[in-house]
């Protein structure tokens, strides 16, 4: 058995109410529609159902376009037992107090019990600090167990920049409201960030495509799964790679089904890293541009890709 879950997470909904130039999924953030909620709770059920289960994740793109769907997958986390419930969120779905005070209670009766507010530099650009304040009051008021603000660093939370220091005076508007931070993360090379903000990140030729797989924040072993992700469309994922569908088949047929060593791409990864995934490729007769990658994950996302456009994968 390759796959162990003892996380799941949910991107809700690919749509967001910001256009921050550090997000990696930038390019995707304008399309529209959500997970199907009944799908979503199915799964969660049967995952509850078979294996230990610690932690659920809903996130988007900004999940609480779709306040309802949250709440749904949350209440059924609390029903099966799943202890850590946890939305990531910039706070941002409404100017409307009444309508911020609605949601702000739904989450809380639906059992969510973490949420990570995303404030930095890059967020409130384009998001407005008064609502999200608003909402994390309003958080607090109806009883939330824990609320923290999660703020991305460029380079690192010590790096001496106009962006970090910006963040750090928006951190203390909250800390001084008893909210606090967390150590948040560091933008990596990927999506706008890779567009707008790639001056930051180290030069192509400096890559070190030797990384081993599954040592990049975000990222794990195909043969070691113990978190996967499962997007708006349904696709079951880690990292770049599709596994499977829950529209299309049972969630624990999917994780029964899975052996990364019957996949050629994954298994010339395994066996090889990026550079045997990059042989594997050219003998296939694809041969990818990698002079804009930043990172050894950059490389191997973009031949997955590739891959996977040119033959399904599953």
């Amino acid at each position: 058995m390759y796959i162990d879950p003892k996380r799941i997470e949910f991107v809700i909904t690919n749509a967001c109410s910001g256009k921050c130039r550090h997000c990696s999924n930038g390019g995707s953030r304008t399309e529209s529609g959500s997970i199907d909620a009944d799908a979503a709770v199915s799964a969660v059920n049967r995952l509850a159902d078979r294996y230990q289960i610690e932690s659920l994740m809903t996130f988007g793109g900004e999940p609480l376009l779709y306040p309802d769907t949250v709440c749904k997958i949350h209440a059924a986390a609390r029903d099966f037992g799943i202890p850590k419930r946890q939305l990531i969120t910039n706070g941002y779905f409404s100017r409307n107090e009444n309508r911020i005070e609605e949601v702000a209670r739904c989450l809380c009766s639906s059992g969510v019990n973490d949420v990570l507010l995303s404030v930095d530099a890059f967020h409130q650009e384009y998001i407005p600090l008064g609502p999200v304040m608003y909402f994390a009051e309003a958080l607090l008021k109806h009883g939330i167990p824990s609320l923290r603000v999660q703020p991305a660093w460029l380079a690192d939370e010590g790096h001496d920049n106009q962006y970090n220091a910006e963040t750090k005076r928006l951190l203390k508007l909250f800390g001084d409201k008893g909210i606090e931070a967390n150590h948040g993360n560091v933008i990596f090379a990927a999506g706008n960030a890779l567009k707008y903000l790639s001056d930051w990140f180290p030069s192509p030729e400096e890559v070190d495509l030797s990384e081993p797989c599954g040592s990049a924040p975000y990222t794990s072993r195909p043969d070691e799964i113990e978190s996967f992700c499962i997007d708006p469309n349904g696709d079951v994922c880690f990292c770049s790679i599709t596994i499977g569908n829950i529209y299309k088949q049972d969630v624990i047929e999917i994780i029964d089904n899975y052996d990364p060593y019957h996949i050629p791409s994954i298994r010339a990864v395994l066996e090889g890293g990026v550079p045997g995934l990059m042989r594997y490729a050219e003998k296939e007769g694809i041969l990818v541009d990698i002079s804009d990658c930043r990172t050894a994950c950059n490389v191997c996302r973009k031949i997955m890709t590739a891959l996977k456009n040119r033959t399904a994968i599953t």
